[in-house]
């Protein structure tokens, strides 16, 4: 056995003595040259390895094949085998997946199933040198930062299973020696050789040209490039979870659980919050994040789009699509005016409020509350008409009025267009300004209070056509206020004044 390999595997801890190992093998030379160094090594640390090849039922009778020759060759090798068979082009199609897509997720399931049934310490993959290569490449050109310079880590945790990769130091060249020299023979998947796919021609075309007119050992340089990222992201990694913690602890960030408008807040404390539930992936009940955004440009950039990541992942269960170019349209928030607003993928949202950057998740689970519920009115007239005018007299006393929950108006101009409803795209407000009544956008009105289009969305409101008249919490229409000529005077009562956390 290669002992750069055995170094490799002792140095990143993969494996200790008397492990269990599930080895993901296909039979072609990457798993198979993966075999049979376990099995070597399985000599000095009295490994149990079992053998499991997964089946795609994509290319018919030569995938028959090449489970036949991985059971052969374990059956004469005396290493336990089994076989997990998936109809995946089924799958793909009844799930809108590509076949990539369904196929790594059946084959991680049923490694993680076979992990567990046999109690492993750990699910071995035969990527390479070259796999990793490539996977750096591929990232850096979709636009990925530091940690898709990474590309493939030697150890990684996935559904708390351990992943390990033995050969992920050794070149694909390296791999066909060893099997030659220990007389192994590997089988060919017809699909490696079709340029159909990125990387297939990444592997086939560029990198062949990059070993030839470039520098023979460019592969090898691109990995040690993905070596010192390794080392940067996990510095990176641990200064902003320690930066977000120190938000949440502050009162300058929060994770909030479950629907928005439920409120239920993560912070700080020690029994809420850790630096491993920050940094978990758990998203299931993480409805919306946010962090001040003088807060976020007072960090270093790179720690401020490690702590935009973290928070990002609060609400989703993959990165895969939240490139380099996403992250820096959720931080240049920070320098946005109030309201601004950019879509992501994966159905969230970032949006720029009066103090912070706010990070929702657009599931089309929550429904608004039909706005008359929130509402009920009365009408004065005749001798009642005094006492509504004392209440209207205490009510410009207060510095606070907008925010009363009871606001009164002329109900003669209203003219019996009173609805309640929420706000739409052509709302306008009067206002009066330069001592003449003017139409102001009710979107500006929300700007101006530091309220979000998706905040605005959810807020009830009194109108007449187009024209909203009250914004409770806001602020009310100056064209229908009472006067002495007024006869009768229509009082609305919004039952559960809103609290906006901008």
């Amino acid at each position: 056995m290669d002992k750069t390999i055995t170094s490799y595997i002792t140095e990143n801890n993969m494996l200790r003595t008397g492990d269990t190992v599930i080895a993901a093998v296909s039979g072609g030379a990457d798993s198979m040259c993966m075999l049979f160094c376990l099995t070597e090594l399985s000599k000095e640390l009295s490994l149990s390895i079992h053998v499991l090849h997964v089946n795609h039922g994509i290319r018919g009778e030569e995938a028959d094949s090449d489970e036949a020759f991985v059971k052969d060759y374990c059956i004469r090798n005396k290493i336990a085998f089994s076989s997990f068979y998936a109809d995946v082009p089924a799958i793909a199609e009844k799930e809108g997946k590509t076949l990539e897509e369904a196929g790594r997720e059946v084959r991680y399931n049923a490694l993680f199933d076979a992990a567990r049934t046999h109690s492993a310490a750990a699910v071995a993959l035969a990527h390479n040198q070259n796999d990793r290569a490539e996977t750096v490449l591929l990232n850096l050109l979709r636009g990925s930062g530091i940690n898709g310079g990474v590309g493939i880590r030697p150890v990684t945790y996935r559904s708390g299973i351990k992943l390990i990769r033995p050969l992920l130091a050794t070149s694909r060249a390296r791999i066909e020696e060893i099997l030659a020299t220990a007389g192994i023979s590997y089988i060919t998947d017809s699909t490696n050789l079709s340029d159909a796919h990125t990387r297939n021609r990444l592997r086939s075309h560029i990198f062949p040209l990059l070993s030839e007119q470039i520098n023979t050992r460019s592969i090898e340089h691109i990995c040690n490039f993905a070596e010192d990222m390794a080392e940067a992201s996990d510095f990176i990694a641990s200064a902003s979870e320690a930066a977000l913690k120190d938000a949440l602890t502050k009162g300058n960030a929060r994770i909030v659980s479950g629907p928005a408008t439920q409120g239920v807040r993560y912070t700080g404390s020690t029994d809420k919050v850790s630096v491993g539930e920050i940094n978990s992936g758990s998203t299931a009940s993480v409805q919306e994040a946010a962090i001040n955004a003088e807060y976020l440009k007072a960090l270093h950039p790179a720690v401020a789009a490690g702590v935009t990541r973290i928070l990002v992942s609060k609400l989703t269960s993959s990165l895969k699509d939240i490139s380099r170019v996403h992250i820096t349209m959720i931080t240049d928030l920070a320098d946005a005016e109030t309201s601004r607003i950019v879509s992501l993928p994966y159905g969230l949202t970032a949006q720029r409020t009066r103090n912070d950057i706010l990070i929702t998740m657009d599931n089309g689970q929550t429904e608004n509350t039909p706005a008359e519920a929130f509402f009920s009115t009365r009408i004065y007239k005749g001798e009642e008409l005094k006492t509504a005018l004392e209440l209207i007299k205490h009510d410009l006393a207060d510095a606070s009025s907008n925010k009363n929950c009871t606001k009164w108006f002329d109900y003669d101009n209203i003219c019996g267009k009173l609805q309640f409803r929420y706000p739409q795209p052509r709302d306008t407000i009067a206002v009066l300004m330069g001592g003449s009544i003017r139409h102001k956008e009710a979107a500006k009105v929300f700007r101006e209070a530091g309220i979000t289009a998706v905040q605005a969305a959810k807020i009830p409101v009194a109108a007449c056509g187009s024209d909203v008249i009250w914004i409770p919490g806001i602020r009310r229409c100056d064209s229908l206020r009472v006067t002495e000529k007024t006869k009768q005077i229509l009082e609305i009562t919004c039952s559960e004044p809103k609290t906006y956390d901008t």
